[in-house]
């Protein structure tokens, strides 16, 4: 097989021996491996992806695909440089387009790629979010397409229930008051910024508790939205109390993904806390 040794500037490993094996070959007959100048630890990359997936390029070779939150460090994992320069790219999957490029130097003690935001369309240092406003909570939401594209509700709801250890689910709910947060939600896009009241009810009967949760269903048909389970439909926000803390801002991104061939789970995650101002 004859091959350019110069398009394999970096070998990036896990362990150095099968990678090296990897992206050898023979020439007539010959082992061919490329000579490694140096080997620089702590490659680090963090970010979020959504709206599309990218693929990451190492001087034009594929390593892998990036979506939904990016967190890598490589501390004990391993750049190899055959030159004293590689090339890293980012590109989108649906066009080929390199959205991002970094180069990295044989001298540098760390290879760290800054934290980044891409919204399937724009690359961005990071994701912004409006600051609080007095004490009022504030938050938008993102369904990602990738768990189906109909139109969901969230909404907080009020659990009216008291607990009966003699019963296989011993939390029995007897009321549920339901304040819509965001309606008809159409995945793929981020919601504008509602305010979310604060999580109030009158108990139906005496000898009960309240709780409340932050739900996601079916628009149209009403049914919880992962599994028809309330518990599996279920985002862990916080929720405002009066004269408790000031305002604060959750921007939620949330993905229905398989679990098993009958089953799915709910990921969800705050962009907020993961990029904080």
């Amino acid at each position: 097989m004859h091959i350019m040794i110069k398009t394999y500037k970096i070998i990036y490993l896990a362990a150095i021996l099968p990678i090296l094996l990897l992206y050898s070959c023979q020439k007539d007959g010959v082992h061919i491996t490329p000579t490694i100048k140096a080997i620089n630890k702590n490659f680090s990359i963090s970010g979020f992806v959504l709206g599309d997936t990218l693929e990451q390029y190492f001087d034009g070779v594929k390593m892998r695909d990036y979506y939904g939150q990016v967190r890598v460090t490589y501390n004990q994992n391993q750049m190899a440089f055959v030159t004293d320069e590689v090339n890293m790219e980012l590109r989108k999957k649906s066009t080929g387009e390199t959205v991002y490029r970094q180069k990295f130097s044989i001298k540098d003690e760390e290879n760290v790629v800054p934290k980044f935001y891409f919204n399937g369309l724009q690359f961005s240092n990071g994701y912004t979010y409006p600051a609080p406003q007095g004490d009022d909570y504030t938050a938008n939401f993102y369904v990602d397409k990738k768990g189906g594209a109909g139109l969901v509700d969230i909404n907080i709801e009020v659990l009216e229930y008291y607990y009966d250890s003699t019963k296989p689910d011993p939390i029995v709910v007897v009321n549920t008051t339901v304040l819509p947060l965001a309606q008809n939600v159409k995945p793929g896009e981020w919601t504008p910024y509602v305010k979310m009241p604060v999580p109030v009810a009158t108990p139906q009967q005496s000898g009960t508790d309240l709780y409340p949760i932050v739900v996601v269903r079916d628009a149209q048909t009403k049914e919880y939205y992962v599994n028809k389970n309330r518990d599996y439909s279920t985002i862990n926000m916080e929720l405002p109390y009066d004269g408790v803390s000031p305002g604060k801002v959750q921007s939620m991104y949330m993905n229905k993904k398989p679990a098993d061939a009958n089953s799915f789970f709910l990921e969800y995650l705050d962009l907020v806390q993961l990029f904080p101002q």
